[in-house]
């Protein structure tokens, strides 16, 4: 089932380029549960891999709790869905099989975004 027309598509790659995490996760160690990242090493697939960087499958990846495509369709602002407290950390096929839904609800990413910027 696609979810956006052929029209729309360049609009939602031009909108999910917008909204990806631009901050360092290991700035927040009591924010993000960085031992999975110790653990499986970050997810790396293989158009990614380079001489430095061997593919990795099975490891970590960056999820929008509020999902990009949510966002694109409720014309979001990328800066809300690229907000580190609409990130968490997860094992990069648990987040492929949340596909394109959303954990939290708008209002919630709202509150979590006035929650993290008064303790940060």
């Amino acid at each position: 089932m696609k979810l956006f027309c052929e029209n729309c598509k360049p609009n939602i790659e031009m909108y999910r380029a917008e909204c990806r995490f631009d901050f360092v996760v290991n700035h927040y160690p009591n924010d993000f549960d960085l031992s999975l990242i110790e653990k499986y090493g970050w997810y790396i697939p293989y158009g990614r891999a380079s001489i430095n960087r061997a593919v990795n499958m099975t490891g970590v990846s960056r999820d929008h709790l509020y999902s990009v495509y949510d966002g694109f369709s409720n014309k979001i602002d990328p800066k809300i869905l690229k907000h580190p407290a609409n990130c968490r950390l997860m094992i990069h096929s648990e987040n492929s099989r949340k596909h394109k839904t959303s954990s939290i609800t708008l209002n919630e990413l709202k509150e979590r975004i006035k929650i993290w910027d008064l303790t940060h």
